[in-house]
């Protein structure tokens, strides 16, 4: 059931035109990057991992500042864990470029700035960039 609610979560992502995702992954778990209303204010963070039998899927809505954090930390925390070649500083320098803007745009900046821009991060980032790579995030359950 988990993983079929998931699929449902990953498909529905893209759904909110104003708002892209945000997805990496790696061998133990998927991490996504979700607007949950239509202005940006809230965003819901989903976790699914692979080994956790008992309860792979976790998501947890929260305000935009408070789930930018969220964000960041695992971008500076857990892909370098698995990306080698992940440039913790590129995106530490970035975030403080963007520091005196809202939840939201810090939100949407960091994310535009990773599919536009992800070779200034690693040269394979495990990002999906768009609806057409959901398949990639399908292929992992």
């Amino acid at each position: 059931m988990c993983a079929e609610e998931f699929k449902a979560i990953v498909n529905a992502s893209f759904d909110n035109a104003n708002f892209a995702p945000f997805w990496t992954y790696n061998k133990d778990y998927i991490f996504g990057m979700i607007p949950a209303n239509s202005d940006g204010s809230r965003w819901t963070e989903v976790s699914y991992t692979f080994r956790d039998p008992d309860e792979p899927l976790i998501k947890n809505e929260r305000n935009a500042e408070l789930s930018y954090q969220f964000l960041l930390e695992e971008l500076t925390k857990g892909v370098p864990f698995y990306v080698e070649d992940f440039n913790v500083n590129n995106i530490k320098e970035f975030a403080k470029s963007i520091e005196s803007k809202s939840g939201s745009e810090k939100i949407v900046s960091v994310i535009t700035e990773l599919i536009n821009n992800s070779n200034n991060y690693s040269a394979n980032l495990p990002i999906i960039k768009n609806q057409n790579e959901i398949g990639k995030l399908m292929e992992k359950l």
